[in-house]
């Protein structure tokens, strides 16, 4: 998929090539700080898959030794979780507007997953990451 889309205000956009229709869903108790709720995530993309304008807005918060998530100074948006080892960043697929392609197919961490919700999609379920 192609895809484009912003933060909230508009200050930080993003134009993504190439990127995987599935989505993952990541239920961890971070992205649920992070998002207000789980991280409904694009495939991983590599840096030379994305284009980003208003970096001055853009903001990082290194989370773990391992991981980053980025955010908009401006509105807050949640945009990101980036893996520092492997240099794949992880959209939050919301600032994408409405992905006719996309797909549901993974969720991950859902040991720390709400007893209030669940998806009707039928999905691979994850108590933890799983090593590629």
């Amino acid at each position: 998929m192609d895809v484009s889309g912003s933060c909230l205000c508009g200050k930080v956009t993003i134009n993504l090539t190439g990127v995987a229709k599935e989505i993952t869903v990541c239920h961890c108790s971070l992205c649920q700080k992070f998002h207000g709720g789980p991280m409904f995530a694009l495939a991983p993309c590599a840096e030379d898959q994305m284009a980003l304008q208003g970096a001055k807005w853009l903001r990082r918060y290194d989370s773990s030794e391992w991981a980053q998530r980025g955010f908009c100074s401006q509105c807050g948006s949640s945009l990101f979780f980036y893996l520092k080892e492997t240099h794949t960043y992880f959209f939050a697929a919301g600032l994408f507007g409405n992905l006719p392609e996309a797909v549901l197919t993974e969720e991950i961490y859902t040991k720390d997953q709400p007893q209030f919700y669940h998806f009707a999609e039928p999905t691979t379920r994850w108590e933890k990451l799983q090593n590629p």
